[in-house]
């Protein structure tokens, strides 16, 4: 048995479905191990190495097991990075596999050769060479541990020829996997309990608590614990956005989305009200803090935090307490000690009031959803699809222009409905190759993808990948003709300077249809509405390129731009 055998009889032990990669010239003996293995792993081919990144991790986000991408030697290795760094910033478990140059030509210009190890040490985990094939079980199980344990995250694996070649000389039973970190979060932590009693204290002891949380919440799949103490508690829950979808949208205790892209007012007015703050898996970055000015100074209040990773807790703000564990454990063990403390709390006024601001702003907003022009206004096109979404949906969006919009305005009011976007680095090119990732961990699935002009030019390949694999996926594309978000930051901070943001006229239907996918021209609202019906009852992909608006025209809900705007007006 050779090496690359080993690799798959390992992945073989961990339970692996799905590798996604592009072959190489380097990686012929790993393919011809998959060929031969009847492990059943089945290889995705994707069109670009960054696309097969991308789609690992959408598949870990949603299956709840790492994810695993392959690419060869060189530029295959430069071209995986994007996908590798979002999923680790993101604390997503991918394992990320190397099939390298020979060791032999280490140092002697050997076409395609790259210091991988150097390349990722900075964007991972752990990163490592494998320099012998006895050590292929070793070091697989310890990529395992450490991609799936503590904060998650990226691990980047480099196997050279001598290694992928060589003969396996040890004894088979040392080819075995450690399950527990064959999903994540594997061996999970529980706060200390002289900490969770005083959590429990602040909590019971507030008369405004607000609970927000972010992406780690979703991680950890904590959605029903949290939603039982805030329903014990009667406390309003407001989420970042990688934190949507914790509760339904339709929950009298799920007001909103916080920070500056795509927020509601009323979620920012509980932040500034409550006399006590507690945060679940959320990092406190510069987006959902709005550049760490929310909350403010203006009152005492104190600020309770929950997190997986001991650097975040205290990292932006001083915490009046800080207790280090996963969110689920934490908040389930949690809930057991308030029940001890009180009875459950009735719905305060305040929350009520709430409420009545939240209703008040969807009022408003039914009037812009009726919104007619030409091209369509973004917060139309997102309308339309709420009206659509009657049933389990998972919604990919893109940064860039669909981000503002979608985050502001849909609504996923359906049962095990999911929203994911990658906020990490904020990379363009992500939904088209994300929706294949999230077809093969939720094969029955309706699938939606939302992108821009920018990111359809750097994903377009990934449509044959659609096409070939017939993924029932519905693409929408926001096409406005331009790098929309710095065309509107140009406006505001520039005086309408626009330079290198425009594309010439394209037809995008015509790019779809010649990678075999069905289609439609959207230009007017009964256009969008028939499109939107066929698409998301057809059992094959569909492309819907609808003409929007750009930023630069109308600008979208993000905070600090009608700051600015409202700024420039005086």
């Amino acid at each position: 048995m050779i090496g690359a055998q080993v690799i798959i009889k390992m992945l073989e032990q961990y339970g692996v479905e799905y590798i996604f990669g592009v072959p190489g010239d380097t990686s012929i003996k790993l393919y011809e191990a998959l060929y031969d293995s009847k492990s059943g792993i089945r290889h995705i081919m994707a069109r670009d190495e960054r696309s097969a990144s991308f789609m690992a991790d959408a598949y870990a986000r949603l299956s709840h097991k790492p994810g695993i991408c392959e690419c060869p030697s060189g530029a295959g290795s430069l071209y995986t990075v994007p996908g590798v760094a979002e999923a680790n910033a993101s604390s997503i478990p991918l394992i990320a596999i190397t099939s390298d140059t020979p060791l032999s030509g280490e140092g002697k210009q050997t076409i395609t050769e790259l210091d991988t190890k150097k390349l990722y040490e900075s964007i991972t985990k752990w990163a490592s060479v494998v320099k012998g094939t006895n050590k292929i079980p070793e070091v697989l199980r310890r990529a395992f541990r450490i991609a799936t344990t503590g904060k998650p995250g990226a691990v980047h694996l480099a196997f050279p020829q001598e290694t992928l070649n060589g003969d396996f000389k040890e004894e088979f039973k040392t080819i075995y996997a450690d399950k527990n970190c064959s999903v994540y979060p594997a061996f999970r932590t529980r706060g200390a309990r002289v900490e969770l009693e005083k959590l429990a204290s602040y909590m019971v002891e507030s008369k405004k608590l607000v609970i927000i949380t972010g992406g780690g919440a979703n991680h950890s799949q904590a959605g029903g614990t949290i939603q039982s103490i805030a329903e014990w508690m009667s406390a309003p829950v407001v989420s970042t956005i990688s934190g949507q979808g914790i509760m339904p949208d339709d929950h009298p205790l799920a007001i909103g989305v916080i920070g500056d892209n795509g927020f509601h007012p009323h979620a920012h007015r509980a932040i500034e009200e409550a006399d006590t703050l507690l945060y679940i898996g959320c990092k406190m970055g510069s987006v959902s803090t709005i550049n760490w000015s929310m909350p403010s100074d203006k009152q005492d209040r104190k600020i309770l935090q929950i997190d997986l990773n001991p650097e975040m807790l205290g990292n932006n703000f001083k915490n009046t307490l800080s207790v280090a564990g996963d969110a689920k454990l934490v908040v389930e063990d949690l809930g057991i000690l308030l029940k001890g403390k009180t009875s459950q709390k009735e719905t305060s006024l305040w929350v009520n009031k709430l409420n009545r601001q939240r209703q008040s702003f969807w009022e408003d907003a039914k009037k812009e959803f009726q919104a007619v022009s030409k091209p369509l206004k973004p917060i139309r096109i997102i309308a339309e699809l709420n009206r659509h979404l009657d049933k389990s949906t998972i919604v990919i969006s893109d940064a860039g222009t669909p981000t503002p919009y979608i985050t502001r305005y849909l609504k996923l009011a359906a049962k095990n409905s999911r929203f994911i976007i990658p906020r990490a680095y904020g990379g363009l090119g992500y939904a088209i190759p994300a929706v294949v990732g999230a077809h093969y961990a939720c094969p029955d699935a309706r699938l939606v993808g939302l992108f821009g002009d920018g990111s359809l030019g750097m994903s377009a390949g990934e449509l044959e990948t659609i096409s070939r694999l017939n993924i029932p996926a519905v693409l929408i594309h926001f096409n406005n003709s331009t790098f929309g978000w710095i065309k509107a930051l140009q406006k505001l901070h520039c005086s309408e300077k626009y330079f290198s943001v425009d594309f010439n006229a394209n037809d995008p239907v015509k790019v779809a249809q010649g990678f075999g996918i069905k289609a439609l021209s959207i230009e007017t609202t009964d256009q969008l509405q028939k499109g939107l019906d066929i698409a998301l009852k057809s059992k094959v992909p569909i492309f819907l390129d609808v003409k929007s608006e750009p930023e630069s025209d109308d600008i979208p809900p993000v905070y600090s731009w009608i700051k600015a705007q409202k700024k420039s007006d005086t």
